[in-house]
Protein backbone atom coordinates (compact mmCIF):
# COMPACT_ATOMS: atom_id res chain seq x y z
CA UNK A 1 0.00 0.00 0.00
CA UNK A 2 2.83 2.40 0.86
CA UNK A 3 4.59 1.56 -2.40
CA UNK A 4 1.38 2.36 -4.26
CA UNK A 5 1.13 5.83 -2.66
CA UNK A 6 4.83 6.52 -3.31
CA UNK A 7 4.37 5.58 -6.98
CA UNK A 8 1.49 8.06 -7.33
CA UNK A 9 3.56 10.83 -5.76
CA UNK A 10 6.53 9.98 -7.99
CA UNK A 11 4.41 10.11 -11.17
CA UNK A 12 2.90 13.46 -10.18
CA UNK A 13 6.34 14.95 -9.57
CA UNK A 14 7.68 13.62 -12.88
CA UNK A 15 4.71 15.09 -14.71
CA UNK A 16 5.44 18.44 -13.01
CA UNK A 17 1.97 18.54 -11.51
CA UNK A 18 3.08 20.25 -8.30
CA UNK A 19 -0.37 21.55 -7.32
CA UNK A 20 -1.97 18.17 -7.65
CA UNK A 21 0.98 16.66 -5.77
CA UNK A 22 0.48 18.92 -2.75
CA UNK A 23 -3.27 18.29 -2.75
CA UNK A 24 -2.60 14.60 -2.88
CA UNK A 25 -0.04 14.86 -0.07
CA UNK A 26 -2.49 16.73 2.12
CA UNK A 27 -5.18 14.14 1.36
CA UNK A 28 -2.77 11.38 2.24
CA UNK A 29 -1.94 13.05 5.56
CA UNK A 30 -5.65 13.37 6.33
CA UNK A 31 -6.19 9.69 5.56
CA UNK A 32 -3.29 8.72 7.86
CA UNK A 33 -4.72 10.89 10.65
CA UNK A 34 -8.17 9.34 10.19
CA UNK A 35 -6.55 5.89 10.39
CA UNK A 36 -4.75 6.82 13.58
CA UNK A 37 -7.92 8.22 15.13
CA UNK A 38 -9.86 5.11 14.17
CA UNK A 39 -7.15 2.90 15.68
CA UNK A 40 -7.18 4.95 18.89
CA UNK A 41 -10.97 4.82 19.00
CA UNK A 42 -10.99 1.05 18.58
CA UNK A 43 -8.28 0.69 21.23
CA UNK A 44 -10.20 2.92 23.68
CA UNK A 45 -13.39 0.99 23.01
CA UNK A 46 -11.61 -2.28 23.69
CA UNK A 47 -10.03 -0.92 26.88
CA UNK A 48 -13.39 0.35 28.10
CA UNK A 49 -14.97 -3.02 27.32
CA UNK A 50 -12.28 -4.84 29.31
CA UNK A 51 -12.59 -2.31 32.14
CA UNK A 52 -16.37 -2.75 32.26
CA UNK A 53 -15.96 -6.53 32.29
CA UNK A 54 -13.50 -6.31 35.18
CA UNK A 55 -15.81 -3.96 37.10
CA UNK A 56 -18.72 -6.33 36.54
CA UNK A 57 -16.69 -9.23 37.96
CA UNK A 58 -15.61 -7.22 41.00
CA UNK A 59 -19.13 -6.02 41.75
CA UNK A 60 -20.47 -9.56 41.45
CA UNK A 61 -17.75 -10.82 43.80
CA UNK A 62 -18.48 -8.01 46.24
CA UNK A 63 -22.15 -8.94 46.26
CA UNK A 64 -21.29 -12.58 46.97
CA UNK A 65 -18.98 -11.60 49.84
CA UNK A 66 -21.59 -9.30 51.33
CA UNK A 67 -24.13 -12.15 51.26
CA UNK A 68 -21.63 -14.41 53.02
CA UNK A 69 -20.98 -11.69 55.59
CA UNK A 70 -24.70 -11.45 56.35
CA UNK A 71 -24.66 -15.18 57.09
CA UNK A 72 -21.62 -14.75 59.35
CA UNK A 73 -23.32 -11.90 61.17
CA UNK A 74 -26.38 -14.07 61.68
CA UNK A 75 -24.19 -16.55 63.57
CA UNK A 76 -22.77 -13.75 65.73
CA UNK A 77 -26.28 -12.50 66.45
CA UNK A 78 -27.43 -16.00 67.49
CA UNK A 79 -24.47 -16.52 69.81
CA UNK A 80 -24.83 -13.19 71.62
CA UNK A 81 -28.62 -13.42 71.73
CA UNK A 82 -28.16 -16.67 73.66
CA UNK A 83 -25.57 -14.98 75.90
CA UNK A 84 -27.92 -12.06 76.50
CA UNK A 85 -30.74 -14.40 77.53
CA UNK A 86 -28.48 -16.40 79.86
CA UNK A 87 -26.95 -13.28 81.43
CA UNK A 88 -30.40 -11.84 82.11
CA UNK A 89 -31.42 -15.06 83.86
CA UNK A 90 -28.16 -15.10 85.79
CA UNK A 91 -28.57 -11.52 87.02
CA UNK A 92 -32.15 -12.20 88.12
CA UNK A 93 -31.00 -15.32 89.99
CA UNK A 94 -28.14 -13.41 91.60
CA UNK A 95 -30.53 -10.71 92.82
CA UNK A 96 -32.78 -13.32 94.45
CA UNK A 97 -30.17 -14.57 96.94
CA UNK A 98 -29.15 -17.87 95.37
CA UNK A 99 -28.12 -20.80 97.50
CA UNK A 100 -24.53 -21.96 97.54
CA UNK A 101 -25.36 -24.83 95.18
CA UNK A 102 -27.05 -22.52 92.66
CA UNK A 103 -23.70 -20.93 91.92
CA UNK A 104 -22.98 -23.78 89.53
CA UNK A 105 -26.05 -22.68 87.57
CA UNK A 106 -24.93 -19.05 87.83
CA UNK A 107 -21.50 -19.98 86.49
CA UNK A 108 -23.08 -21.45 83.34
CA UNK A 109 -25.41 -18.46 82.87
CA UNK A 110 -23.04 -15.59 83.57
CA UNK A 111 -20.67 -16.09 80.67
CA UNK A 112 -19.76 -14.56 77.35
CA UNK A 113 -18.20 -15.51 74.03
CA UNK A 114 -14.95 -13.73 73.22
CA UNK A 115 -15.48 -13.26 69.50
CA UNK A 116 -13.91 -10.74 67.15
CA UNK A 117 -15.79 -8.91 64.43
CA UNK A 118 -14.53 -10.75 61.37
CA UNK A 119 -16.08 -10.17 57.97
CA UNK A 120 -14.72 -11.05 54.56
CA UNK A 121 -13.30 -8.10 52.61
CA UNK A 122 -10.82 -9.75 50.23
CA UNK A 123 -12.45 -8.36 47.07
CA UNK A 124 -12.44 -4.81 48.43
CA UNK A 125 -8.78 -5.13 49.44
CA UNK A 126 -7.87 -6.52 46.01
CA UNK A 127 -9.61 -3.59 44.32
CA UNK A 128 -7.69 -1.16 46.52
CA UNK A 129 -4.37 -2.88 45.86
CA UNK A 130 -4.68 -2.95 42.06
CA UNK A 131 -6.31 0.50 41.82
CA UNK A 132 -9.56 -0.71 40.22
CA UNK A 133 -11.59 0.64 43.14
CA UNK A 134 -10.61 4.21 42.26
CA UNK A 135 -11.77 3.83 38.65
CA UNK A 136 -15.32 2.67 39.43
CA UNK A 137 -17.76 4.35 37.04
CA UNK A 138 -20.43 5.05 39.65
CA UNK A 139 -18.90 7.52 42.10
CA UNK A 140 -21.86 7.30 44.47
CA UNK A 141 -21.49 3.51 44.66
CA UNK A 142 -17.78 3.95 45.21
CA UNK A 143 -18.52 6.19 48.20
CA UNK A 144 -21.03 3.67 49.62
CA UNK A 145 -18.50 0.83 49.36
CA UNK A 146 -15.82 2.91 51.05
CA UNK A 147 -18.17 3.92 53.89
CA UNK A 148 -19.28 0.31 54.39
CA UNK A 149 -15.76 -1.03 54.87
CA UNK A 150 -14.80 1.93 57.07
CA UNK A 151 -17.75 0.92 59.25
CA UNK A 152 -16.35 -2.61 59.32
CA UNK A 153 -13.04 -1.34 60.71
CA UNK A 154 -14.80 0.68 63.42
CA UNK A 155 -16.88 -2.30 64.51
CA UNK A 156 -13.82 -4.55 64.49
CA UNK A 157 -12.10 -2.08 66.82
CA UNK A 158 -15.21 -1.97 69.05
CA UNK A 159 -15.22 -5.76 69.46
CA UNK A 160 -11.51 -5.78 70.28
CA UNK A 161 -12.02 -3.04 72.86
CA UNK A 162 -14.86 -4.99 74.50
CA UNK A 163 -12.66 -8.08 74.65
CA UNK A 164 -9.77 -6.11 76.14
CA UNK A 165 -11.86 -4.39 78.79
CA UNK A 166 -13.68 -7.61 79.58
CA UNK A 167 -10.52 -9.44 80.58
CA UNK A 168 -9.98 -7.12 83.55
CA UNK A 169 -13.61 -7.43 84.63
CA UNK A 170 -14.06 -11.15 84.05
CA UNK A 171 -10.83 -12.15 85.77
CA UNK A 172 -10.90 -9.62 88.58
CA UNK A 173 -8.89 -10.88 91.57
CA UNK A 174 -11.73 -9.81 93.88
CA UNK A 175 -13.85 -12.71 92.60
CA UNK A 176 -11.22 -15.42 92.95
CA UNK A 177 -13.09 -16.83 96.00
CA UNK A 178 -16.03 -17.40 93.66
CA UNK A 179 -13.81 -19.42 91.32
CA UNK A 180 -12.68 -21.48 94.30
CA UNK A 181 -16.31 -22.09 95.27
CA UNK A 182 -17.15 -23.25 91.74
CA UNK A 183 -14.19 -25.65 91.78
CA UNK A 184 -15.28 -27.09 95.14
CA UNK A 185 -18.88 -27.50 94.00
CA UNK A 186 -17.61 -29.69 91.17
CA UNK A 187 -15.68 -31.95 93.52
CA UNK A 188 -16.90 -35.21 95.01
CA UNK A 189 -17.22 -35.51 97.96
CA UNK A 190 -18.24 -31.92 98.51
CA UNK A 191 -16.27 -30.05 101.17
CA UNK A 192 -16.85 -26.31 101.77
CA UNK A 193 -15.81 -26.18 105.41
CA UNK A 194 -12.41 -24.58 104.79
CA UNK A 195 -13.51 -21.77 102.42
CA UNK A 196 -15.32 -18.49 103.05
CA UNK A 197 -18.96 -18.50 101.90
CA UNK A 198 -20.25 -15.64 104.05
CA UNK A 199 -20.04 -13.23 101.10
CA UNK A 200 -22.72 -15.08 99.11
CA UNK A 201 -25.67 -13.18 100.56
CA UNK A 202 -23.78 -9.98 101.25
CA UNK A 203 -24.40 -7.56 98.36
CA UNK A 204 -21.79 -5.17 99.80
CA UNK A 205 -18.90 -7.61 99.67
CA UNK A 206 -16.19 -7.18 97.03
CA UNK A 207 -16.80 -10.69 95.78
CA UNK A 208 -20.52 -10.15 95.28
CA UNK A 209 -20.20 -6.68 93.70
CA UNK A 210 -17.34 -7.88 91.48
CA UNK A 211 -19.43 -10.82 90.27
CA UNK A 212 -22.47 -8.62 89.69
CA UNK A 213 -20.32 -6.15 87.73
CA UNK A 214 -19.06 -9.03 85.60
CA UNK A 215 -22.62 -10.20 84.91
CA UNK A 216 -23.79 -6.71 83.92
CA UNK A 217 -20.75 -6.21 81.69
CA UNK A 218 -21.47 -9.47 79.87
CA UNK A 219 -25.12 -8.52 79.42
CA UNK A 220 -24.42 -4.98 78.20
CA UNK A 221 -21.66 -6.02 75.81
CA UNK A 222 -23.77 -8.86 74.39
CA UNK A 223 -26.45 -6.28 73.60
CA UNK A 224 -23.83 -3.98 72.07
CA UNK A 225 -22.40 -6.75 69.88
CA UNK A 226 -25.91 -7.68 68.71
CA UNK A 227 -26.63 -4.05 67.83
CA UNK A 228 -23.36 -3.63 65.90
CA UNK A 229 -23.85 -6.92 64.04
CA UNK A 230 -27.40 -5.99 63.06
CA UNK A 231 -26.31 -2.52 61.95
CA UNK A 232 -23.59 -3.97 59.76
CA UNK A 233 -25.97 -6.56 58.29
CA UNK A 234 -28.28 -3.68 57.33
CA UNK A 235 -25.33 -1.91 55.73
CA UNK A 236 -24.54 -5.11 53.77
CA UNK A 237 -28.13 -5.31 52.51
CA UNK A 238 -28.14 -1.64 51.50
CA UNK A 239 -24.89 -2.07 49.60
CA UNK A 240 -26.19 -5.21 47.86
CA UNK A 241 -29.21 -3.23 46.62
CA UNK A 242 -26.93 -0.48 45.32
CA UNK A 243 -24.72 -3.05 43.54
CA UNK A 244 -27.78 -4.77 42.02
CA UNK A 245 -28.89 -1.43 40.63
CA UNK A 246 -25.48 -0.88 39.09
CA UNK A 247 -25.34 -4.40 37.67
CA UNK A 248 -28.60 -3.74 35.82
CA UNK A 249 -26.58 -1.32 33.69
CA UNK A 250 -24.63 -4.27 32.26
CA UNK A 251 -27.69 -6.37 31.38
Amino acid sequence: MLKFFRKIRYNLMNENKTGRYFKYAIGEIILVMIGILLALGINNWNQNRLSDKQELNYLSNLKEELTNNINQLSVIDSIYSADEKNNTQGINLLKNKPSIYQFLTLDSLIATTWMTFQVTNSTYNEMLNNGSFYSLNNKNLKSLIDEHYSLSKRYESAFLEINSNGQDIAYNKDIYPLELLIDRLNEKPLNLSDIDTTWIHNPNSKIYTGYFRKAEFFLNTSQTRIRLSNNFAQSCNSLIRAIDKELERYD
